[in-house]
């Protein structure tokens, strides 16, 4: 059998490394469990990443940017209808909107909820909490934070131009920035304060909230 190049394995390794976090959370994280889970030694993943701290910040990358991938699919209406990572429903409703720079962006949006995400928004809350004493983490997540952003802003952008809606309060980076806050907070409520979320019209909070903010 021939032997897997470093980079097939140092993606096996970031994918099994999310994949433990989801199921036990960042505090219970061992470089063992991850190592465990691909029937490796653990000299063997920190022989790759060097320190628990430089894989956790990887795999965190590695999650982000194939969320960002996908919604890059999302925003230029080429999102795949079989992708087992997708959400079936972001096709239909990419169909349903056609080129629409203001569906696309609500397609973007719609995905990047606890509803409509194929990634568990657990990681990401257990991240953040974690970040706060992690200049790394917080360094990976500002750079996911500003690539969220030039998607949200390339499309209202757009959709200004195209007249579909009126230019926000401050401009569209702004917005950008007020939008994501908004969603991340529904995130969290869904995710740990569920009683106080009525998910079933989650779409349409979002919805209305993109309403008054673009006009």
């Amino acid at each position: 059998m021939a032997r897997k190049s470093a980079a097939v394995r140092r993606e096996e390794i970031l994918a099994a490394t999310v994949e433990e976090i989801e199921a036990t959370g960042l505090r219970a994280l061992r470089v063992s469990d991850v190592a465990a889970r691909l029937g490796l030694s653990a000299s063997l993943v920190i022989y790759h990443f060097e320190t628990k701290e430089a894989l956790v910040a990887e795999a965190f990358d590695y999650a982000g940017r194939q969320d960002i991938d996908h919604a890059r699919q999302l925003a230029a209406g080429t999102e795949a209808q079989g992708d087992g990572d997708a959400d079936p429903r972001a096709g239909v409703a990419s169909a349903r909107r056609g080129s629409s720079a203001l569906g696309q962006l609500r397609d973007v949006v719609g995905w990047y909820l606890p509803s409509g995400s194929s990634r568990s928004w657990k990681i990401w809350i257990d991240a953040w909490s974690a970040g706060l004493f992690d200049a790394g983490l917080r360094s990976t997540f500002a750079a996911l934070d500003q690539e969220w952003k030039s998607i949200l802003v390339r499309l209202m952008d757009e959709a200004i131009a195209g007249g579909e809606c009126s230019a926000p309060t401050g401009g569209t980076e702004a917005c950008a920035t007020r939008v994501l806050a908004f969603l991340d907070g529904l995130a969290i409520q869904v995710m740990v304060n569920p009683a106080a979320v009525d998910t079933a019209v989650l779409t349409t909070w979002v919805d209305d909230f993109l309403s008054r903010e673009l006009g």
